[in-house]
């Protein structure tokens, strides 16, 4: 079953190809453009035309955006797989690196503006703005990067107004949140008044678990899939807890997330080097073996391509709430 008789597949070439009808330039009158962004302000005399992304969710944004034509070069999808709906453009695109791209690359790509989707991107021992700045390399960070409270997806929608107003292509960016708050709103509409069930997002960790907390889209994500985040209550966006708190809240459903890469490296499958091992890990932990996910084996993967902040995290909506709730869904 379709949610709300559209077919996806469909609905996003649909997406795409207003997108892509719009004009790239941008009206008369709208640069200079100041963009604020989590504590660095911006000016944009014109749209970057030799953009980089230093993240899968990045990468995916623009794309989303149509900016394919703009952009100069990706990095840090590790062996992780670009959605389907961006496949075509994102081949078009130069790869600098699977991990983080290095300023010397960067330079080499005559980049013009950076972005990145979370924090990783920027740092000291990489690069930090002040230092690509300094070389003529605009930057913008999703603001989840440096949020300091709840993420929601009104915060991904501004993040998607921002970088449509810095490359000129503001209708573009509501033609996109259009699309995806039609599809949050058929995921609404199929769960009715589905009680919400409790939720583990696992992040990683053996003898204390790593868990994904309230202050992030992902835990937004599984609310608007029928779920609640055990954690939701802790303010933060990441952080150890312990089994027996886990066992505690007796979560029904654990959501494994993961990303491409382990110990600073790309690992070669990502799906069962990190994915299907966490859940191995779970299923060894005997602190939790009574909790009811476990004992009925109700695990989901999620990788970051669907989990940061992104277009993405729709497809995650998606999926979580047919796991969550199959009978929504005909299943």
């Amino acid at each position: 079953m379709t949610l709300h008789g559209f077919s996806r597949s469909i609905f996003l070439s649909g997406v795409a190809a207003l997108a892509l009808a719009m004009p790239v330039l941008a009206q008369d009158g709208l640069y200079p453009l100041t963009d604020d962004n989590c504590g660095v302000s911006t000016v944009y005399d014109a749209a970057p035309q030799r953009a980089v992304t230093l993240s899968n969710n990045a990468t995916e944004l623009m794309l989303a955006l149509g900016l394919e034509e703009q952009m100069a070069g990706t990095s840090y999808m590790a062996n992780l797989t670009i959605s389907p709906a961006y496949a075509q453009a994102y081949a078009g695109i130069p790869i600098l690196s699977p991990l983080v791209a290095t300023t010397e690359q960067l330079i080499d790509a005559e980049a013009d503006f950076v972005y990145a989707g979370y924090p990783d991107g920027f740092s000291e021992s990489r690069h930090t703005r002040d230092q690509l700045h300094d070389l003529g390399m605009k930057t913008r960070l999703n603001v989840e990067g440096c949020n300091l409270g709840a993420f929601g997806f009104p915060q991904l929608f501004d993040e998607i107004r921002s970088v449509a107003g810095i490359f000129g292509v503001a209708d573009r960016g509501e033609v996109l949140i259009d699309a995806l708050s039609v599809r949050l709103d058929a995921v609404r509409i199929a769960l009715g008044d589905a009680p919400s069930i409790p939720v583990f997002i696992y992040n990683g960790g053996d003898s204390a678990p790593n868990a994904v907390l309230g202050n992030t889209l992902l835990s937004q994500a599984v609310a608007a899939a029928g779920g609640e985040n055990i954690f939701a209550d802790v303010a933060n966006r990441y952080g150890a807890v312990s089994w027996e708190q886990v066992a505690e809240r007796e979560p029904e459903y654990i959501v494994v997330f993961y990303s491409g890469t382990a110990g600073g490296q790309a690992v070669a499958d990502p799906d069962k080097e990190l994915g299907q091992a966490r859940i191995d890990i779970l299923k060894a932990t005997p602190a939790i073996a009574n909790v009811p996910a476990v004992l009925n084996d109700r695990f989901i993967l999620v990788n970051s391509v669907q989990g940061q902040p992104g277009p993405s995290t729709v497809d995650a909506v998606e999926s979580m709430a047919r796991a969550f709730h199959p009978e929504a869904f005909g299943q």
